[in-house]
């Protein structure tokens, strides 16, 4: 079995894997170990389920981050990216989403990823993925799984976290080092989940973050409400991504307790769609531009059929027992005997103070 590949007075030298428990604590939101090549030809057998050339195509993935001077978290950033894309394999075939994409990453013909021969090459579609991965704001700093959603775009942005804990073991296998004190656990509360740090939730009422206008927030900033997913009612809705991770895990809960998915009404509505609402609704609904769904904090459930619940429907009792815990509020004037409107189906995401 060939290990890690060390330089010994400027000659590389294979030397035998050794696994190295490091000691160093964290989380995987702290900074990984340094990254090393690695060769995986003389591996038997498999790691996670994974062998043969699915290794290689690992062993490519993280020879091209330490190339560009990125450490084992990246590591296993990319090696987790391309078993949910691709299962290790160097596809040359799409799906129904991108009949066009290719390779490890299943990067889309759109002359973002290089040529076709430049997707379909492990070293090279690695490279690049990495680089887009360094362009996402604060991406050291994200649960892995957002940082793949970020340079991916996947409909889903928990997508790739059934697959972290794999890479982990096959990034620690090939590397010799044990990365499960390293880079830790994928759902560690020290990690943001948005686009940056600067615009993770800390028990505050929503307002301006990133720099945008309330209803003008570019969707790449956000991310769909994975139940939500073109969904015949209004489509996919959106949140800034810490808010729809919690909300995720808030909706897990409800529907173990109640059995199905909270239906939700709406969620970010731009500046055009607070419009049209004002025009609907009139005094019912926010002036354009001050709306707390245009900060993408702010969802309006409803029930299965997406009429507006009541005060003590089974919905509205559940949140009112559970949200708390999730970063979600019902404002005070929206309460029974608050200033108004009274609507039991408003909430908002404040977060969780820290």
């Amino acid at each position: 079995m060939k290990g890690v590949l060390a330089a010994v007075g400027g000659t590389i030298l294979l030397i035998p894997l050794l696994i190295v428990v490091l000691l160093a604590g964290g989380t995987n939101c702290a900074p990984g170990v340094a990254g090393s090549d690695v060769d995986s030809s003389n591996i038997a057998g498999s790691i996670a389920g994974y062998s043969g050339k699915q290794l290689d195509n690992a062993a490519a993935i993280m020879n091209a981050a330490t190339a560009l001077g990125l450490d084992s978290k990246a590591q296993v950033i990319g090696v987790m990216t391309a078993m949910g894309e691709s299962s290790l394999q160097v596809l040359d075939k799409g799906d129904a989403v991108g009949p066009d994409s290719r390779g490890l990453f299943q990067q889309r013909g759109n002359g973002a990823w290089g040529s076709y021969e430049d997707r379909m090459n492990p070293t090279i579609s690695a490279t690049n993925f990495f680089k887009a991965l360094m362009k996402v704001q604060g991406w050291q700093d994200l649960t892995p799984t957002i940082a793949a959603h970020r340079v991916q775009g996947n409909a889903d942005p928990n997508h790739y976290a059934k697959y972290y804990d794999s890479a982990v073991k096959v990034v620690s296998e090939l590397s010799g080092k044990d990365l499960s004190t390293v880079v830790g656990d994928t759902s560690s509360s020290t990690c943001n989940v948005g686009p940056s740090g600067d615009y993770a939730a800390n028990g505050t009422a929503p307002g301006k973050w990133g720099g945008y206008d309330n209803g003008k927030i570019p969707e790449n900033e956000l991310a769909p409400i994975p139940w939500t997913a073109n969904q015949a009612y209004q489509g996919t809705m959106y949140l800034r991504p810490d808010a729809v991770q919690s909300l995720t895990a808030m909706n897990n809960a409800y529907k173990e307790a109640i059995g199905h998915d909270l239906p939700i009404n709406d969620a970010y509505r731009d500046y055009a769609g607070q419009v049209a609402a004002k025009q609907q609704y009139g005094g019912q609904a926010a002036t354009p531009g001050k709306s707390n769904h245009g900060w993408a904090l702010a969802v309006d459930f409803g029930t299965t059929s997406h009429a507006r619940i009541a005060y003590n429907d089974t919905t509205y009792n559940w949140l009112k027992a559970n949200a708390g815990k999730y970063g979600w509020v019902h404002p005070a004037w929206a309460e029974p005997g608050g200033v108004g409107p009274h609507e039991a189906w408003h909430w908002e995401y404040y977060g969780v103070s820290k």
